[in-house]
């Protein structure tokens, strides 16, 4: 309608312009009016393009980055469910993945982080399973954004190692503290979820040549439609004194840790019917030697909280203890509905 309004306002000026020529003016007077009429009717023409032409590009970047509360999400029922326990003062929430994988197979497992375990009798077959959960510290009177302490464990499990006392091989605990954003707003058609920044530690709690660890400063966002999840993470290594003896408590442990655990992750998950499909890469960004992992989940529903995981992973950092070591895994077992 604002685009029609400068041409009826003109058409409707022109037309009572040259009904008052015809009544006051003689006939030798008509061409002054009628050449008034006509640049006047140019110029508001052209202010009608102009403004015309300034909707238009206001409709392009509206159309571009708009406020978006009612565009399905394929993360709508895990937001939903996180607002639901944050009013529940009794709840926590599920921070990653919860899953226990009773049986899996490691191609190149590593006995560096347990004395009872040698090449010789170290088992390719181990249990794995993970353990997440978040909780707010700090919470906006709106919403649920705010600061949140987060707390993972990971442990390998060398469940079926009966020469060895079936001891954990390895377990990597990781606590972080980050401030979480959500918004209603879509981008490029994919509405933006939730954005973390914050500082995480992660290590294998071991000291002397077993001990991993390293501390970083990291930003995540999360973009989704209704079938499709994309994930990007990035992350700055707080730098550590080098070690002036391989035993000394103090100092880096793992100075190249980046050089093959990475230095950014890609996620990306999919809706396929009932089953659930999500992949995470790691990469170092270095071309001349360039190096990751790849992470392959599948999952299916078997009630309204328990999902069948069937997990593949290949390459760099399956765990701290094998953070330089590459690895190929493949298990199966459950998880609790994440997505």
């Amino acid at each position: 309608m604002s685009v029609l309004k400068p041409f009826v306002f003109m058409a409707a000026f022109a037309a009572s312009a040259s009904v008052f020529g015809q009544a006051t003016s003689s006939d030798r007077d008509v061409a002054q009016p009628q050449s008034m009429e006509s640049n006047e009717q140019e110029s508001a023409a052209q202010s009608g393009a102009e403004e015309a032409s300034q909707d238009e590009n206001s409709i392009e970047v509206i159309d571009i980055i708009k406020r978006d509360t009612i565009t399905e999400s394929a993360l709508d029922n895990r937001l939903e469910g996180d607002k639901e326990a944050l009013d529940n003062v009794f709840a926590i929430t599920q921070h990653r993945q919860n899953y226990l994988l009773p049986i899996t197979y490691v191609s190149n497992p590593n006995t560096t982080g347990n004395d009872d375990l040698t090449d010789e009798n170290v088992d390719n077959r181990e249990a794995k399973f993970q353990v997440s959960a978040k909780l707010p510290l700090y919470l906006e009177d709106t919403g649920f954004d705010g600061v949140y302490f987060g707390f993972t464990l990971t442990s390998f499990w060398q469940l079926y190692n009966s020469e060895a006392s079936k001891p954990f091989r390895e377990t990597n605990y990781e606590p972080e503290i980050f401030w979480q954003e959500t918004a209603d707003y879509s981008v490029l058609g994919y509405k933006f979820n939730t954005f973390q920044v914050g500082f995480n530690h992660m290590s294998n709690g071991q000291s002397g040549l077993k001990s991993r660890s390293w501390n970083r400063l990291f930003a995540s966002i999360v973009f989704s439609d209704n079938d499709d999840i994309y994930y990007l993470k990035t992350w700055y290594r707080i730098p550590e004194d080098e070690k002036e003896d391989p035993l000394d408590p103090t100092g880096d442990d793992n100075p190249d840790i980046e050089d093959y655990y990475g230095r950014m992750e890609f996620g990306y998950g999919r809706k396929i019917g009932a089953f659930k499909m999500l992949a995470l890469l790691r990469n170092n960004l270095d071309f001349d030697e360039n190096r990751g992992s790849i992470q392959l989940d599948l999952t299916y529903p078997i009630s309204d909280r328990y999902e069948v995981l069937l997990q593949y992973f290949n390459g760099y950092g399956d765990s701290l203890i094998d953070y330089n070591r590459s690895q190929e895994r493949i298990g199966i077992g459950f998880q609790l509905l994440f997505l």
